[in-house]
Order: structure tokens, then sequence, then C-alpha cells
């Protein structure tokens, strides 16, 4: 499969909060992060032997290896991430925005985590919000709201949308 890198951008969502959030403070924030993520992550950069149970120390020197194997340039490029792309009446958040708010007022917490009322109350704008965060059955693009997110992690398959003027196409891979 090509990805066309011109019309490919990246959106922060809960797990790259929770990273940072690690980067920062990782007593406060590590125990968290690795059990939503985080011990996947440490896997992926070549960094075991960490349990959701490591104290203080073994978390700050874990966070700090984590940090020269990322570098400055990637914790960076994390940091700068958008909360949104917008597109015509279009919007990519992570995880939903709050129906009764404009895009632009939206709290950041709301854009990573949800909101209560997202994909239950319509948006008076005609703005549609392409999301993922929340595991569907099947992707689908009702109500003004456009859900993709199948469960990648567990069940090896990833949906991808194609949004064009008129019309939401779903293909789902392995």
């Amino acid at each position: 499969m090509l990805v066309d890198r011109d019309n490919c951008f990246c959106i922060r969502g809960n797990h790259e909060e929770m990273l940072l959030a690690f980067l920062e403070d990782p007593i406060t924030n590590g125990p968290r992060w690795l059990r939503y993520g985080g011990l996947q992550t440490l896997a992926s950069y070549g960094i075991s032997s960490v349990t959701e149970t490591s104290n203080g120390l073994e978390l700050e020197a874990i966070r700090d290896n984590l940090r020269q194997k990322m570098g400055a340039e990637q914790v960076f490029w994390l940091r700068t991430l958008p909360y949104c792309h917008r597109n015509g009446n279009v919007a990519v958040v992570h995880a939903g925005a709050d129906p009764r708010v404009s895009l632009e007022d939206q709290f950041r917490d709301t854009l990573v985590w949800g909101h209560p009322g997202f994909g239950k109350e319509l948006r008076q704008d005609g703005l549609w919000i392409a999301h993922g965060h929340t595991i569907v059955d099947a992707p689908g693009a009702e109500n003004g709201v456009i859900s993709v997110d199948i469960g990648a992690y567990a069940t090896g398959r990833l949906c991808i949308a194609h949004i064009a003027e008129g019309e939401v196409g779903f293909r789902v891979v392995r």
C-alpha cells in the first residue's frame, strides 16, 4: 500500500499526551502510561525489563533512556502535533468534540479524550468530525460523525477512511 505523504497528517491523541506527561514527570505519570500502552511503546524502542510496578528511580532511568532513544527531534515533533486538522466542513480529531462548542473553542482534553455528547447530539455548524479512540464494530459516517477505530491494537485490522466531497469510503487492512 502506498501512502501519499503530501496528503498525510498526524494529530495528537491520548497516548501521545500520556507519553509526553511521562517524559515530564515519570514518577507521577509513569504508572498510568505503562498500563495504557507505555510498555509496548518502550518495547518498540528496545527498552525491556520494565513492569507496571517500577519504582520512582527506575521510572526516571526509564524516562532518560527513552528520551535518549527517541532523540530531541522526535520529542519536539510529538510536542508540536496539532490537536485537530480541518479541511472544509470536516475536522479530524483523536477522540471527539463537544457538539455545542465551536471547533476553535474546544478544550484540548475533549479532543484527546472525548465528550459525553459527542455522537449523541448533532452539531449545529454542519461540521463533520472524523475520529478514532472509541472502538466501533464497523467504520461508519452518520449524523456528522465519521468513526474509524475498529481496534487495530487488538484485532490487527486497521481502518482507512477516504473522505472526499460528498462521500466517505472505508478500507480495512491487516
